[in-house]
């Protein structure tokens, strides 16, 4: 937005990990990821759409020692086991092999040749909702070499909170199980929502224009503390401003940016 000539453009998706700004659920979830890594544990992290589990994963794998970790990233729609050992095994220079029974043999053969090695691996399935009931189920044999003894590597499933509906489920009792560590990402505090649009603003770099606090209160209710649709709501209230050439946003942005997308939604009347 030229009009305030600003260094930084606030609220966008590519924000660096040193601009990150840490509610207090990511610094909870932070510590519990840790400790599925720690432990070599299978890990559930979900959150709503927006809640910022995707940066948080980000935040973590960016941040691991390169000589003692090996983050592998699966984030495939309907994840079934062959996509899953093809991921894998891809990370080992290794084909996949023509049929499941020879992929997961090989795969087991391959990850106890490295057992002992310097670098483990971090394995993050995103998007865990959507697996395919075959590959929650595969997750049993994936995890275990040795009868429940140990487990070669951290795995966290990362999701929705459809998936932790799923895994209520009695056919998903095995691997409800062994799950070690569960954390749901909530909503913004409302406290939090004001810091983190005040945190945004000082990233460009300039004085204006301000949001007052009457506005970020509804952008807040409005938003239910949801990072992205606080993204959302703030860039079009500033778009809202610049086009009246108002140095201050308040409630009246605001009320025309939720009209705006009633609107949009077709619910208006």
């Amino acid at each position: 937005m030229e009009k305030w000539n600003w260094s930084n453009e606030p609220f966008r998706r590519d924000v660096t990990v040193d601009g990150l700004f840490e509610t207090g659920g990511h610094k909870e979830a932070m510590a519990r990821l840790h400790y599925v890594l720690e432990h070599k544990s299978l890990g559930l992290l979900t959150g709503e759409v927006g809640s910022g589990k995707t940066t948080l994963i980000r935040r973590l794998l960016t941040g691991l020692d390169e000589m003692k970790f090996l983050p592998v990233y699966i984030c495939v729609l309907g994840l079934k086991p062959k996509d899953f050992y093809a991921e894998l095994l891809s990370y080992m220079g290794e084909a996949m092999p023509f049929g499941l029974s020879k992929a997961r043999k090989l795969w087991h053969e391959r990850i106890q040749g490295q057992a002992g090695m310097e670098r483990g691996w971090v394995v993050v399935i995103d998007e865990a909702q959507d697996m395919s009931e075959e590959m929650i189920q595969e997750l049993r044999f994936v995890r275990n070499q040795q009868m429940d003894a140990s487990s070669p590597f951290p795995l966290l499933l990362v999701g929705q909170p459809e998936m932790r509906r799923k895994l209520r489920l009695k056919k998903y009792e095995a691997i409800s199980q062994r799950i070690e560590m569960a954390y749901h990402l909530s909503g913004m505090t409302r406290e939090e929502s004001t810091e983190y649009i005040r945190h945004q603003m000082k990233q460009t770099g300039g004085n204006l224009p301000v949001f007052t606090d009457a506005a970020m209160q509804m952008i807040h209710a409005a938003s239910k503390g949801i990072p992205r649709v606080v993204n959302q709501m703030c860039t079009q209230a500033l778009y809202d401003a610049a086009a009246k050439n108002s140095e201050a946003i308040d409630e009246s942005h605001v009320g025309r940016v939720l009209t705006d997308q009633e609107w949009q939604r077709g619910s208006a009347g």
